[in-house]
């Protein structure tokens, strides 16, 4: 089973692609989707786009994104929103089943402990997926926490 998970972001999405098999866990891909210095409806655009992109070279089964944490700038969760809109509709117009989960359940159900730091998650997704920590961007690294997590929640069902 082929499991997409989404970092969504301002300027960056992350993405991450991994197989399930049983319970063997293998890396597909990784990336980001960048849409600095342009308008919020062309990066609305290239998100969809790219993302489509994305699903029809890999097909994933289901897809994890997750749901915004923000505290304080509200500009930035308004984008934030607008971005995670465009993903979810282009998911549903590719009719990919979505799981949604909040930063502390990624990290509780990934580490085992709701709040770990950037460096720990880094390097159990690191050690479950094969990779050196140092090869990756942030924001990709983040997807492929979301990918993991949603693999758990395949396990269960």
């Amino acid at each position: 089973m082929i499991i997409l998970g989404i970092d969504p972001g301002t300027t960056i999405i992350g993405y991450g692609i991994i197989e399930k098999n049983n319970n063997s866990l293998k890396l597909i891909d990784y990336g980001v989707i960048k849409t600095e210095k342009i308008s919020q409806s062309e990066k609305i655009s290239i998100i969809n786009k790219e993302l489509n992109k994305i699903i029809k070279k890999y097909n994933p089964a289901v897809a994890g994104i997750e749901t915004l944490f923000f505290s304080t700038n509200k500009k930035t969760a308004l984008a934030v929103a607008e971005a995670r809109g465009a993903i979810m509709l282009t998911l549903k117009q590719n009719s990919i089943p979505v799981r949604e989960f909040s930063p502390n359940n990624i990290k509780a159900t990934v580490s085992g402990y709701g709040k770990s730091d950037k460096k720990s998650m880094e390097k159990v997704v690191s050690l479950s997926l094969g990779i050196k920590e140092s090869d990756l961007p942030d924001d990709a690294f983040d997807a492929l926490a979301v990918a993991l997590r949603t693999s758990f929640d395949i396990q269960i069902r």
